[in-house]
């Protein structure tokens, strides 16, 4: 290794039992370091079944691994003092990673004890695991899961109480993480998100019944205090692996951070488990698939239909169809069949769609752009269909990488689609929607009834806008 870098030489001088391996260049920068204290060896020691590892990178996009022994055997606290490893690969790459797992597996005699990691969503590179350690199972952590939700749900600019009723639903639900739970915050993501952030949710996340068995075993205060623990830890190491881009003195900082946040605190203690908790963690889920058999959950039909959108359309067809898609999810009303033909009301005048394949609409979108407008979405909701390629104009279809895009229709017009955001068109079709119901409600009635419905109305009209602006009636 050559000359010791002075974080190496501070680790040593408080703990000589830590355990190091690291290589720098001649410039003294870090190329890759795994690093354990004796603490963290003895956690592992005690907890190798599960391991939590959390990500953080710097604006170089250099990456730190950071793992935390999990499960139902690892009782009280919920902190720092869980940690078992810390590791800077050389980059992400398979190769990368591959080095980093085999530090670890060196370091670590118990290597051959763990049975699950728990990762978060955006972590690609599982393979780089199962090479490593290829009897266990991988899966995504049901508290990234949640923090990656909760955030999702402020960048949604939500009235304050809004956003706080959706937060606490979700908090509630990871808490409590039944099936029910876990279908209903679904359900309330699909009617409070758009489509473009539903596709980066994920929230099929919530259906996936393996993800969550992993952790309801633990009480709702302990789930708690849990996604407290993963979100504040995750954001000290963020914030510690930023404070310079050189990685010798972020690694002195690192090990500085870890001493001081565990300093005078105590291991985890066991938790007592049943037999039915330790079964949950048996490689690949076995023993939990004989434990409980459930069957699958299937994605509601809007998030279905918009993962066929997103993986036919061209992004300019598919912004538009998710612009109509939204509309259905808002106001559906299926109004009646009439031979091959379904007529459909959404929020507006009745339109015609044939069933036929492609399916039509009467109305001036499709008969525009020949893309599939609100009124075909809400039929193939309605049946739980999905978009099929035969349903969309050859030239909406997505296109080989460096094709060039020609569209149906004029630049200008696209451009003007484009523009015709939901919060636009809505408030005009709620108008209309009203103005017809209030139309059907004078011309069913009495002359008596219609006498004194249009005096409230004209009188509601002139408080409103005010007798010296004549209103038509």
């Amino acid at each position: 290794m050559g000359t010791s870098p002075e974080f190496l030489q501070k680790l040593l001088t408080i703990d000589a039992n830590a355990r190091v391996v690291c290589q720098v260049n001649k410039t003294l920068s870090i190329d890759y370091v795994s690093l354990q204290t004796s603490a963290m060896s003895e956690v592992f020691s005690k907890f190798p079944e599960v391991l939590l590892m959390i990500r953080s990178h710097n604006i170089e996009q250099r990456a730190l691994y950071t793992f935390l022994a999990d499960g139902p055997r690892v009782g009280a606290p919920y902190d720092i003092t869980r940690m078992v490893h810390v590791a800077i690969p050389t980059d992400e790459s398979p190769e990368g990673l591959a080095r980093m797992f085999k530090l670890i597996k060196e370091i670590n005699p118990q290597w051959p004890l763990i049975q699950v990691f728990l990762v978060d969503p955006g972590f690609t590179e599982i393979n780089s695991i199962y090479q490593a350690f290829p009897s266990v199972e991988v899966a995504i952590s049901a508290a990234h899961i949640y923090s990656h939700i909760k955030s999702c749900i402020h960048e949604l600019f939500l009235p304050d109480k809004a956003q706080h009723l959706l937060i606490r639903a979700l908090k509630n639900t990871g808490c409590s993480a039944t099936e029910s739970n876990l279908k209903n915050m679904y359900k309330m993501l699909l009617l409070f998100v758009n489509i473009k952030m539903l596709l980066r949710i994920n929230p099929e996340w919530l259906l996936q019944d393996r993800i969550w068995a992993l952790h309801r075993w633990r009480s709702w205060n302990d789930c708690s205090c849990y996604f407290d623990m993963v979100e504040s830890l995750s954001q000290g190491l963020k914030t510690v692996f930023n404070i310079s881009i050189c990685l010798t003195r972020t690694m002195s900082g690192l090990i500085s951070y870890i001493i001081e946040q565990t300093e005078g605190k105590s291991q985890p203690e066991a938790r007592a488990c049943s037999l039915e908790e330790l079964a949950i963690i048996k490689c690949k889920a076995e023993a939990f698939k004989r434990i409980k058999e459930e069957a699958p959950v299937d994605p509601e039909p809007a998030a279905s239909i918009c993962e066929s959108l997103n993986k036919i359309c061209n992004p300019a067809a598919f912004e538009l169809c998710q612009n109509e898609l939204d509309v259905t999810q808002k106001s559906v009303e299926l109004i009646g069949t009439k031979g091959d033909k379904t007529c459909v009301q959404i929020l507006e005048n009745p339109c015609m769609v044939t069933n036929g394949k492609p399916k039509t609409c009467t109305c001036g979108f499709y008969q525009s752009t020949e893309i599939p407008c609100r009124h075909i979405l809400a039929v193939l909701h309605a049946n739980e269909e999905l978009l099929q390629p035969d349903m969309l104009h050859p030239l909406w279809q997505k296109q080989p990488e460096g094709t060039d895009y020609i569209f149906p229709v004029s630049a200008d017009k696209l451009e003007i689609l484009k523009t015709s955001k939901n919060h636009v068109s809505d408030k005009h079709l709620l108008v209309n929607s009203v103005t017809s119901q209030l139309s059907a409600l004078l011309a069913e009635c009495s002359e008596e009834n219609f006498q004194r419905r249009y005096k409230t109305l004209r009188e509601l009209a002139d408080v409103w806008i005010g007798p010296y602006e004549q209103v038509k009636l």
